[in-house]
């Protein structure tokens, strides 16, 4: 089964924000949604891709210790069933199926590490 994982973060460097983890076969792709993933139709939010995670990485729930990557404090806000329903290496198409979070959402790339991510109708 495909998962998905939002995460709240207050990080020390890059301050608060959501991580939202996309899991497929294991390894999560991931990005930071500095405005936080959004919950009504259409508005669109900056989304910067950030390093892969393991399901272990994507749970994390606590404090990132001074001088790690994203050192601060996090929690897992919502997670649920993940159905992709399209995807390349420039968008994903998909339904998040949490408590929190349900409905159809895009991620489309703009530029370098930059996406553009808004929930669909």
């Amino acid at each position: 089964m495909n998962e998905f994982i939002i995460r709240e973060h207050q990080a020390k460097k890059a301050g608060f924000h959501h991580d939202l983890h996309l899991g497929t076969d294991g390894t999560f792709l991931s990005w930071a949604v500095p405005k936080g993933v959004p919950t009504r139709v259409n508005v669109r939010v900056l989304a910067i891709k950030t390093a892969e995670h393991s399901s272990e990485g994507a749970r994390f729930t606590g404090t990132i210790p001074e001088g790690q990557y994203g050192a601060g404090e996090t929690e897992v806000l919502d997670e649920g069933e993940l159905i992709m329903i399209s995807h390349s290496p420039n968008h994903y198409f998909f339904h998040l199926m949490g408590n929190l979070y349900r409905g159809h959402y895009y991620l489309r790339h703009w530029r370098n590490n930059h996406w553009l991510m808004w929930r669909r109708p």
